[in-house]
C-alpha cells in the first residue's frame, strides 16, 4: 500500500465511462486512490496545472484534447505521472506514439472490471515502491 492515496485523475469525454471508471476504481481502491473525474480535458489540465496527478487514466480519442496531448501535458508537470489509455482503437500507431511520449498501459473498451483493477493495482504497488525507495524509514538504532 502507499504511503498516501494516489491522485488519480480520470478523463473521457464519454460521462457514462468516467462513472464506470470511477465506480469500479472507488469499490475496488477507495482508501488508497484519491479520484477526480472530467469529461472536458481542458478542465483536466486545469487541475493537473495546480495539482500533482500520480495516475491519469485517459480516453485517447477525444474531441479538441485528445489522450496523447493530455499525456504529454501531464509528463511534463510531473515527469512521475503514469498514463493509462482507455481505447475502442487499438491501432498499433497509436500504440507506439503513446508507449513514445511515455504511456504506461492501454485498457481496451469495452472496460473489464478485473483488467482496470490488476492495472491499477501495478500502479499502487510501484507508487508504494517508489516512496520507499525516495523516503525510507529510519533505522532504529540498537540500544534506543
Amino acid at each position: 500500500m502507499a504511503n498516501r492515496k494516489l491522485k488519480t485523475v480520470i478523463l473521457d469525454d464519454d460521462a457514462g465511462i468516467v462513472r464506470l471508471v470511477k465506480t469500479i476504481l472507488r469499490g475496488a481502491f477507495g482508501n488508497e486512490l484519491d479520484l477526480v473525474d472530467f469529461t472536458d480535458a481542458h478542465e483536466a489540465q486545469k487541475w493537473i496545472s495546480n495539482n500533482c496527478c500520480d495516475l491519469l487514466i485517459s480516453d485517447i480519442e477525444m474531441p479538441d484534447i485528445d489522450g496523447q496531448d493530455m499525456l504529454i501535458f501531464a509528463k511534463q508537470r510531473n515527469a512521475w505521472t503514469q498514463v493509462v489509455f482507455l481505447t475502442g482503437q487499438s491501432s498499433w500507431m497509436h500504440v507506439t506514439q503513446a508507449v513514445e511520449n511515455g504511456a504506461s498501459d492501454f485498457l481496451l473498451k469495452p472496460i473489464q472490471r478485473a483488467e482496470l483493477c490488476n492495472i491499477v493495482q501495478q500502479h499502487i504497488e510501484r507508487a508504494a515502491r517508489w516512496q520507499s525507495a525516495l523516503f525510507p524509514k529510519p533505522i532504529a538504532s540498537a540500544g534506543n
